[in-house]
């Protein structure tokens, strides 16, 4: 081979390999760049969810708490009438329609949670609503003068206790929902 082909192909080669060392280096770059971006974005939707899974945690917090209180309140009205009902202080009808407000507010927080609390919870729920419900049904049937039989002060101060009873643990529920029951973490 004579020194001018030799010299072509040098050449050849050094421009190829110089400009497949460009590609190689563009195509490396690029690669990286993606793998960046990926990192970035899962990066991303994991602190997403994480907001996501603490503002649903802040929102169950408050939609417990004002659950918890309007139902402690309720029952505390409910209970309040059967002594109304047995000693006879007051007017029993008078007395009914603060049992009914806080029985409205009670069910407007029980309608929110519906909407906010999981099935664990829910269950607990609809248990501590419905002996809620059959108290108000005896109390305003002996406060109305219709008593159903099995209808009287002693059997309605057990259901009151009963209910006492489903609304701690209807609270228990909440709290190991909230992941705040057992010893302290700080």
């Amino acid at each position: 081979m004579d020194a001018t082909v030799v010299g072509l192909l040098a050449a050849v080669v050094g421009v190829g390999g110089t400009l497949g060392s460009a590609w190689l280096t563009h195509r490396s770059g690029a690669a990286a760049r993606r793998d960046e971006w990926q990192r970035i974005e899962q990066s991303r939707l994991a602190g997403l969810a994480v907001e996501q899974r603490q503002s649903g945690l802040q929102e169950r917090k408050a939609c417990y708490a004002a659950f918890n209180a309007a139902g402690r309140h309720y029952l505390a009205t409910l209970s309040d009438h059967t002594h109304v009902l047995r000693h006879g202080a007051e007017d029993p009808r008078e007395f009914l329609a603060e049992v009914d407000a806080a029985r409205a507010e009670y069910g407007r927080q029980y309608a929110e949670a519906q909407m906010v609390v999981p099935d664990t919870v829910l269950a607990e729920l609809r248990t501590v609503n419905a002996a809620l419900g059959s108290v108000y049904g005896c109390l305003a049937r002996l406060t109305r003068g219709t008593p159903r039989e099995g209808d009287d002060i002693d059997a309605v101060q057990s259901e009151v206790r009963r209910a006492w009873q489903f609304l701690t643990r209807m609270r228990a529920t909440m709290r190991a929902d909230l992941d705040v029951t057992g010893p302290s973490h700080g």
